[in-house]
């Protein structure tokens, strides 16, 4: 399992401040010379806030305008802030014995633009990016800075891409070679923690153009060059060119044109841009020790590709598409001149599909689904460390969904309602700790920067709570409420549920993975709790379990994530009687529009993570033809510690057919009452009554399927399997070693050997609408970074093909 340090860095090690402290480059970047704070020759401690009296803080949001804009401008800066740390660092959540204490530390974050300028000591809080707030329809224009100071973190721009090979990060207790299993499975480039000042932005959960500025995550920005110590790349130096590109880019991309890639080349942008780009990476590649940055764009620049270097500042602009006909499917595509089964795969793995893709035909087959979505860095090597920064931010896109929601709670009550963004906020991504004092879990949560804050609501009012987990390692799972709260669950993953999965929700426990959220409608009690001292004023604390895989919800204790107060006059609400409608497009995926298959494998092997046996390469993975269906098996081959990773696809969301969860238990009553907990899987003879499930040893593991779904699920053609949920992220059930009775463990007789069985689920997806570039990876982020990410190339009309 993946670990943290013991201790902070900066706390710990008189000549580190924040994540790494590394040599700095040996010429400046710029006139100004680089130069490194004073440390602290031991832990600064400093007060932390009281527990539960932090009200939740409302984050700053860009709002769209009245003509169907969302224009803004997000500055990636860094500061000094107050970040909280559980000590001892090797208590669990909840244990007893734990305290939180609370240190300066230097951390990169998103602002708006009018919010950006860092703050002095005393030390601010940690607030999320600003909440992004659109609706379908509109066209997303972001101007993105990015206005990191480097001599705040040391040699940190990509000392991992320097001339002379070293590759990554390091630390003084050994990472990337303190691994404890074979040396030869040590982190190298670019398969390791690296780069943490250069930056991009994912918008998670948008159906939309993967290429040049839409939601495109090869883009890499560079800080800005400093003169004096400040910036020269800043909003009024770009405004001009990027006013230019963004009229452009609303002319290129109308509604009426919904599939519409624009731009398709550099020469789309506006020319004092660009031409102030390339002087830019020149001026960059003159420092020495560092590789070039311009020679990779200029290649790139002359094979007709998109460039991936920027320095400073990078325009992005999509629209969100709005699918307007009232029924699916839509028309059919135009025939293509071929049609042939070919493998899929270009860099490992199994899989076929039929070439019946086709062209873009002018109308949409999905369009963006209204709801709570969200944004982070994604740039590989520093994610883990970007977004436990606190690089992460909601995104908000009404629709429909937000017109039925407010016919019947009032007018403008979706935009109204508390947005909850969960964090583990901290400066140390896993692996970069020593052999002592390890934890699982991670930092404990925080909500809107804010540890256990306060919500507030009357007796008897609904609130809907958009809940969105940016951790870059835990899942939260939502104990079933008490003390008379009532739930119900609108949306998972930014698509809301169907009426019957709606009404299914009710008052039920449920997971929030890493890069999971949900839309919750939260009743709170009529009445105070009369236990309550102050009957006007109750505290109900809303609990959590932290969680990597359901083997954690027996080993750790549950902990407050966020408190209730109930007060003032009591109202009286309901949860709205009927899920609102769903757009045509989100209609259950049949088992007749398959039209291929994969095979997909995860896998951790003691510090090695790997998607099909490889690590990140940035050779396309898989291919997809666009407008296809495919069905994924997606496995985990993860045997101990028991991690379920969460799978994460980017553009497409997916809905889960089947899983297969090797490690579920059982509880089983005997004859006198009591209760023990068996597995549910064996491969000996089940319990007689215990619903145990026999697995065949000699079968071929392909052959192992959860024994409550029928080996051949009958159905008619065209018949749809009901009330599937769609999810952009999903955990892959861990796998487990399960002994073979009657056999011997060659390594020690005195035990049964053991036969590894992997845990699965399997997905449809539609893979419609955009072709491109885009990433599957596990969305604990510190295996991403290390190398657990491949390439989806969806492709038109064109047989697969890898590529660097």
């Amino acid at each position: 399992m993946i670990e943290t340090s013991s201790l902070h860095p900066s706390l710990r090690e008189p000549r580190r401040r924040c994540f790494l402290r590394r040599r700095l480059p040996a010429a400046a970047i710029m006139v100004a010379a680089l130069l490194v704070p004073a440390l602290p020759l031991r832990a600064q401690w400093i007060d932390c806030p009281t527990p539960a009296q932090q009200e939740l803080v409302k984050i700053p949001e860009i709002v769209r305008s009245d003509d169907g804009k969302l224009r803004g401008t997000i500055v990636l800066s860094d500061e000094e802030q107050r970040l909280a740390f559980r000590q001892p660092p090797s208590k669990k959540p909840g244990e007893a014995g734990s305290t939180i204490k609370c240190a300066p530390q230097y951390v990169r974050f998103f602002r708006r633009g009018e919010d950006a300028v860092p703050k002095s000591p005393p030390y601010p809080d940690p607030l999320p990016g600003p909440t992004l707030r659109a609706r379908v329809g509109d066209i997303v224009e972001l101007t993105f800075l990015n206005q990191i100071n480097p001599s705040d973190f040391g040699d940190s721009i990509d000392r991992g891409e320097s001339d002379t090979g070293t590759g990554c990060d390091e630390s003084s207790i050994g990472y990337p070679n303190n691994l404890r299993e074979n040396p030869k499975d040590k982190d190298t480039f670019p398969n390791c923690f690296h780069g943490s000042s250069t930056a991009n932005i994912h918008f998670h959960g948008t159906h939309t153009n993967p290429g040049s500025t839409g939601d495109n995550v090869f883009v890499e920005v560079r800080p800005s060059l400093r003169f004096d110590g400040k910036p020269i790349v800043t909003e009024a130096s770009v405004r001009k060119s990027f006013d230019e590109f963004f009229a452009r880019c609303e002319e290129s991309l109308k509604p009426a044109d919904p599939l519409r890639q624009w731009p398709h080349t550099w020469s789309d942008l506006p020319a004092n841009y660009t031409v102030r780009q390339e002087a830019l990476l020149r001026e960059y590649d003159e420092t020495p020790g560092i590789k070039k940055l311009w020679p990779v764009d200029e290649k790139q620049l002359k094979e007709g590709a998109w460039p991936q270097y920027y320095v400073g500042a990078y325009p992005y602009c999509f629209r969100l598409p709005e699918y307007t006909l009232k029924t699916w499917p839509p028309p059919p595509a135009p025939a293509v001149a071929h049609d042939a089964t070919v493998a899929t795969h270009a860099g490992g793995g199994e899989g076929t599909a039929e070439l019946k893709g086709a062209e873009p035909s002018g109308v949409l087959r999905m369009g963006q689904a209204p709801g709570t979505h969200w944004y982070h860095a994604h740039k590989h090597g520093s994610t883990a460390i970007n977004v436990s920064n606190g690089m992460t931010g909601a995104f908000i896109i009404e629709g429909k969904y937000d017109d039925d929601l407010n016919k019947y709670y009032g007018k403008g009550w979706t935009g109204t309602q508390p947005v909850m963004v969960i964090n583990q906020l901290g400066v140390t991504p896993n692996l970069e700790r020593g052999a002592a004092g390890r934890t699982d879990a991670g930092e404990n949560f925080s909500v809107n920067g804010r540890l256990n804050p306060l919500v507030a609501m009357k007796p008897g009012e609904v609130q809907m709570w958009r809940i969105v987990n940016t951790s870059f390692r835990s899942g939260a799972y939502f104990v079933a409420p008490g003390q008379g709260f009532q739930w119900m669950r609108l949306a998972q993953d930014g698509v809301q549920l169907s009426d019957v999965n709606f009404k299914r929700s009710k008052n039920q426990p449920f997971l929030l993975a890493a890069g999971n959220r949900a839309d919750l409608l939260v009743k709170a009690p009529n009445t105070p709790d009369p236990a309550c001292k102050d009957p006007q004023s109750c505290t109900y604390p809303i609990m959590v379990i932290v969680d990597v895989d359901p083997s954690d919800l027996t080993s750790l204790n549950p902990v407050p994530l966020l408190t209730v107060k109930v007060s003032d006059k009591a109202v009286n609400m309901q949860f709205i009687p009927q899920a609102p409608s769903s757009p045509p497009f989100l209609v259950d995926i049949t088992p007749d529009e398959v039209k291929g298959t994969k095979k997909i494998v995860f896998a951790t092997k003691g510090p090695v993570h790997t998607i099909d046996g490889r690590k990140f390469s940035g050779e396309v993975g898989e291919v997809v033809l666009l407008n296809t269906v495919e069905e994924w098996k997606v496995v985990n081959e993860s045997y101990g510690p028991l991690i379920s990773h969460p799978f994460h696809i980017h553009i497409n969301p997916f809905q889960v057919v089947e899983i297969f969860s090797p490690n579920d238990q059982l509880t089983v009553t005997d004859t006198t009452g009591k209760k023990t907990t068996v597995p549910k899987y064996t491969f000996g003879d089940p319990l007689p009554g215990s619903g145990q499930c026999h697995l065949d040893p000699k079968a071929n593991p392909d052959d192992w399927r959860p024994c409550d779904v029928p080996a051949k699920q009958v159905q008619k053609p065209g018949e749809q399997t009901q009330n599937l949920i769609w999810w952009d992220v999903f955990p892959i059930p861990s796998g487990a070693k399960l002994p073979v009775p009657g056999t011997k463990d060659p390594n020690d007789p005195t035990k049964p050997m053991t036969i590894p069985v992997p845990g699965y689920f399997k997905m449809r997806s539609r893979f419609v609408d955009y072709a491109g570039y885009y990433v599957i990876h596990c969305h604990i982020l510190a295996h991403e970074d290390r190398g657990m990410m491949t390439i989806v190339e969806v492709a038109p009309l064109r047989s697969p093909y890898s590529h660097h």
